[in-house]
């Protein structure tokens, strides 16, 4: 009997480019409307044993809930801000991400912001959070001459860690005067170290001074806007910001402060965003005892083959989609599920 997998209707009408659905030809698919899976037929949710999600569709106490036989989340995302884990825990089903398959595309996309507003280097700058995204910037930033300065209490308390250069703390980052700050944290609100609000008034107004540039590729949430936009306004920083509080309605001060938006695309190029689904998608299969997809680079090459003469994202049309979402309501989530791109990169073998 073939499993009961409830799967996103946007993924199986390909509206959301997300990945070949023949990786789930094992398995009963059963769709329901984004953001609405507790709207999804009672019938497919009484059976399903596992859920395949995107980034804007939560699972907490109300969809465990609604869903007895479930066993297995698997989300189309690296970040998990939109599922209660605490509750996916207590119910013993099990978890399953991206996370990391869009690392090389998020550092391009830092790499690109640096390109067009970093000041002249070679630079100092804090990388806030150093795990698959943060650690790959680190890693580039050094190799370009850059000075780094790491920052990720819970990595730097892991005894197993290792980077080339100490650790600091926030504090001790901004203390440092760096040319850049760069985030790369996930957006927590609980635990030893939570990062809602981590960069707050305090350490902005501690660190900014002109021509500091802060680039926030991670999550809304983390940084105190209105403090960013008020410094901004004074003279006293540049902001690079691809993600937002408030998604997918940002702030209009916000937008009207950055010298550069994007619309949460920075991970969105189409190497990223298979890997992202095959590594979730992956996981997920072998929970419920099927083969895994085919590899990444075959998956990548019949992408582009079927995306031949499609108008892929470049960085001229990025220049262009920078400021269109914050025009008309709709436009932030239209962009943003619309956008693909080439990773700079080759893809490895």
């Amino acid at each position: 009997m073939r499993p009961v997998v409830l799967v996103d209707s946007a993924v199986l009408d390909g509206s959301a480019r997300a990945f070949p659905l023949e990786w789930l030809s094992g398995c009963d698919v059963r769709p329901y409307a984004p953001r609405a899976l507790l709207q999804c037929d009672r019938s497919h949710a009484e059976v399903a044993q596992a859920v395949l999600v995107r980034s804007m569709s939560r699972v907490g106490e109300a969809e465990l809930a609604a869903l007895p036989a479930l066993s297995a989340v698997a989300t189309l995302s690296s970040g998990t801000d939109h599922l209660d884990e605490s509750a996916l825990r207590a119910a013993g089903v099990r978890l399953y991400t991206g996370h990391g398959g869009n690392a090389r595309a998020v550092a391009d996309w830092v790499q690109w912001a640096l390109d067009r507003l970093g000041p002249p280097g070679p630079l100092t700058v804090l990388v806030v959070g150093v795990g698959a995204v943060g650690g790959l910037v680190a890693d580039r930033l050094l190799a370009a001459g850059h000075r780094v300065l790491p920052c990720d209490p819970p990595l730097a308390d892991a005894p197993q860690t290792a980077f080339a250069r100490p650790w600091v703390t926030l504090a001790q980052g901004v203390a440092h005067n760096p040319d850049v700050v760069t985030m790369h944290v996930p957006l927590t609100k609980g635990g030893a170290h939570p990062t809602y609000g981590l960069l707050d008034t305090q350490h902005l107004d501690g660190w900014a001074r002109p021509g500091c540039l802060l680039l926030n590729a991670a999550r809304g949430g983390i940084l105190d806007e209105a403090s960013a936009a008020e410094l901004v306004r004074t003279g006293r920083l540049r902001l690079a910001l691809d993600t937002f509080a408030g998604e997918p309605r940002p702030n209009a001060g916000t937008l009207a402060a950055c010298a550069l938006a994007t619309p949460h695309i920075a991970g969105h190029s189409i190497e990223g965003k298979l890997d992202v689904a095959r590594r979730a998608v992956a996981a997920l299969l072998a929970h419920v005892r099927l083969p895994e997809p085919p590899p990444l680079a075959r998956t990548v090459a019949d992408a582009l083959a079927r995306l031949a003469g499609a108008d892929l994202v470049a960085d001229s049309a990025l220049d262009r989609c920078a400021t269109q979402f914050a025009r008309a309501p709709g436009e932030f989530e239209r962009l943003r599920h619309g956008h693909l791109r080439r990773e700079r990169l080759p893809l490895p073998e």
